[in-house]
């Protein structure tokens, strides 16, 4: 079961805004971005606020969690006299598991379904009066479409709403987790209580299963941990002992392998080590760095490392989970304080989460190939001009899908230049700008790092910047030429755009000019899509589109972008594999 839209009304400075996943269901991760005081922290707090939700974050203190005072959630300009409702909606969508949970729940109920709806939505209502929350009007819908046989009936009908709450209880213990991370910045304890009824303890528990589901050795925590560390059975202690071993060989190989591969700083002696105890308190788990002879505390370590120990802690193990792994992650800002190489780095581990929706207002954090799933988040109550005038009453927060937001701004030439703008980018005389090819679109871009990063694992790729169309590139040159960068344009080998920019900035950037025909003679007329033997074409696009059987260019484009946001691989023929190889092989050779 997976959300596919959140839909707001009257939750602070949202009027009435829509958060629609629907063109893009299958995809892991979306942004959130804008400036500051855009409003993508509210729509963080919206999506939190939805009220079924089987796990909470709330035991674990985060600051900014809790909405402490409903009232707080009323629109500024409406706080003088609000007699309306803040509402909430979110709609869901079932899988072949789903499905099968509630028909045979039905069944023990001797009600065959007869249909099942593929798409469910909840709606909560918080009714106001004079600006006061009246709590007892609180509606919580949810769409009743379910068709069955009851008992003996021979023919269907529409179920009762009291027949139907069969299918509410299963899909209330199935949806996602809402999981909020406003920040990472908290104490982690000292000591993990794994019999207290504390309930920040108790979510500890369920993550150090996590780490035990991670071992794949079906363990628990009950039977393998607190009955070993109570037992004072020779044989039982050394079975614990080993069982510690194998989670400190685990926690450290991830832990500090992301480390590694995040800070690109290599640690090689550094471990944890998990100590034991069965106290008045009952027996407990303690997490220790052991660096090389010397053994620290979490909370003795760096305010960076606590950052990301907890980050990988709490989030990394949870795709794991073998009961309930249906979660979806909201962070808010991540990694804002670590360098921009180390967050280009964690946009990776994102990847490894069941879902993810975050925020950010850095562009380093801004993965190209997660475009189509990017936000634009607006406050129309500002004039970024003149943001003296801003009034907080004057409030609108309005989202964007970024294609949309880009179609709207013509006048940008890059496909991810709109981004630049809304987060009002400028790079530093320091800063290491990367040699790079403009491509004519973003489908030439998704070929060609889809094939570096999928299928080729290139461990130094060439960096490619998505164009709008052959035509419309100036600003781009413009930008590198500027810059004193090398950078190269790819085009289709029509030599008419070619000459029109030689035209423009003269003759001198000629050799960084690259048409098809320039990488091979009989390439004439080419496109990137032409790099494809005809049968790979097909191929690749019945794998998403099974029902087309004439190659169809448009969607052939949108499959391509679907392996590569999916990391699938393909079967390519040799002849596809050596043309584009030749490609990027003479790119590279020309930058260097």
């Amino acid at each position: 079961m997976q959300f596919t839209y959140f839909k707001f009304r009257n939750f602070k400075g949202i009027h009435n805004e829509i958060l629609d996943f629907r063109k893009n269901p299958s995809s892991k991760v979306y942004t959130l971005v804008g400036l500051n005081e855009s409003g993508k922290t509210t729509i963080l707090e919206a999506i939190n606020y939805f009220l079924y939700n089987s796990e909470s974050l709330a035991a674990l203190d985060l600051d900014n969690y809790k909405v402490e005072d409903i009232h707080s959630l009323i629109p500024i300009n409406k706080r003088d006299n609000f007699n309306e409702e803040i509402e909430i909606e979110a709609g869901f969508e079932y899988n072949n598991e789903d499905i099968i949970a509630i028909r045979n729940a039905f069944l023990e109920n001797k009600i065959k379904l007869a249909r099942t709806p593929k798409m469910l939505c909840y709606t909560q209502k918080y009714s106001f009066k004079n600006s006061i929350h009246q709590p007892d009007l609180l509606k919580n819908n949810w769409e009743n479409d379910f068709y069955g046989f009851v008992g003996k009936a021979t023919k269907p009908r529409k179920l009762k709403n009291s027949e139907a709450l069969i299918a509410h209880e299963i899909i209330k213990k199935r949806m996602p987790s809402i999981l909020y991370f406003p920040n990472f910045l908290f104490e982690f304890p000292d000591k993990i209580f794994l019999e207290s009824v504390d309930a920040k303890h108790k979510y500890y528990r369920t993550v150090i299963q996590d780490v035990l589901d991670s071992l794949d050795n079906n363990t628990n925590v009950e039977e393998h941990l607190i009955k070993r560390i109570k037992s004072n059975d020779t044989n039982e202690k050394r079975n614990l002992r080993i069982l510690i071993g194998k989670m400190e060989k685990q926690l450290t190989s991830v832990i500090f392998g992301k480390w590694n591969q995040i800070f690109n700083k290599q640690i090689t002696k550094a471990e944890i080590v998990l100590d034991y105890d069965n106290s008045e308190k009952g027996p407990s788990l303690e997490f220790n760095i052991k660096d090389d002879v010397d053994t620290y505390r979490i909370v003795e370590r760096s305010l960076g490392f606590r950052w990301f120990f907890v980050y990988i802690f709490l989030t990394q193990f949870r795709s794991f989970r073998k009961a309930h792994n249906n979660a979806f992650f909201l962070f808010d800002e991540p990694a804002y304080n670590l360098h921009p190489s180390a967050q280009l780095e964690l946009l990776k581990s994102f990847e490894r989460l069941p879902k993810v929706l975050y925020t950010t207002h850095s562009h380093y954090l801004i993965n190209p190939k997660w475009l189509e799933n990017t936000y634009v988040i607006k406050n129309e109550g500002i004039d970024y001009l003149n943001e003296e005038h801003y009034k907080s009453k004057n409030t609108d927060i309005r989202i964007h899908k970024y294609r949309e937001f880009a179609v709207k701004h013509p006048n940008q030439t890059s496909y991810f230049q709109p981004i630049l703008e809304v987060l009002d980018y400028r790079p530093s005389n320091l800063e290491l700008i990367p040699q790079a090819i403009i491509t004519e679109g973003k489908n030439d871009f998704y070929t060609f790092n889809y094939f570096q990063t999928v299928i080729k694992n290139e461990p130094k790729p060439l960096h490619f910047i998505p164009g709008t169309s052959s035509s419309n590139l100036e600003s781009l040159i413009s930008m590198y030429l500027g810059w004193g960068k090398k950078f190269l344009v790819l085009l289709d080998s029509d030599t008419t755009q070619k000459q029109r920019y030689e035209n423009i900035f003269g003759r001198s950037i000629s050799e960084s000019i690259i048409t098809y025909s320039d990488i091979n003679p009989l390439w004439t007329n080419f496109a990137t899509e032409d790099l494809y033997l005809s049968e790979d074409r097909l191929a690749i696009q019945k794998q998403y589109y099974p029902s087309e059987n004439l190659y169809n260019k448009k969607l052939f484009n949108r499959s391509i972008q679907e392996l590569f946001i999916t990391n699938a691989t393909f079967n390519f023929s040799n002849e596809t594999k050596e043309n584009i190889e030749k490609v990027i092989s003479y790119l590279r050779k020309k930058l260097i």
